[in-house]
C-alpha cells in the first residue's frame, strides 16, 4: 500500500492510495473522542478509481487506518509538554 495526495480540509482528509496496483480514493473524517483527548481518522468513504466499485476486505480498509491513525500515549505527552512549559519558565 502506497499512499499519496494527502488532501486535508478542516477534519476531512482526502487519500489516494495505490493497493493492489488499483488507484483508491478514500475519504477519512477525524474523531475526536469524547474527553477530548486524542482522536483518530474513521473511514466515510472509498472507490477504486479504476473500476468505481468498493472491492477491499475489512482487513485491507483497517490497515489503511491503521496506517494513518496516531499512535501516542496522550497522557504521556501532556506531562512532557507540561514539563517543557516549567521549564521554559524557569
Amino acid at each position: 500500500m502506497r499512499l499519496s495526495k494527502l488532501i486535508l480540509h478542516k477534519d476531512i482528509l482526502l487519500i489516494h492510495a495505490d493497493i493492489h496496483s488499483n488507484d483508491y480514493i478514500f475519504t477519512v473524517k477525524w474523531k475526536e473522542l469524547d474527553n477530548k483527548k486524542g482522536g483518530e481518522w474513521e473511514l466515510k468513504s472509498y472507490i477504486n478509481n479504476s473500476n468505481g466499485k468498493k472491492d477491499l476486505s475489512q482487513e485491507e480498509i483497517d490497515q489503511l487506518i491503521n496506517q494513518i491513525n496516531p499512535e501516542w500515549d496522550w497522557e504521556q505527552e501532556q506531562e512532557q509538554m507540561q514539563k517543557a512549559r516549567e521549564k521554559d519558565v524557569d
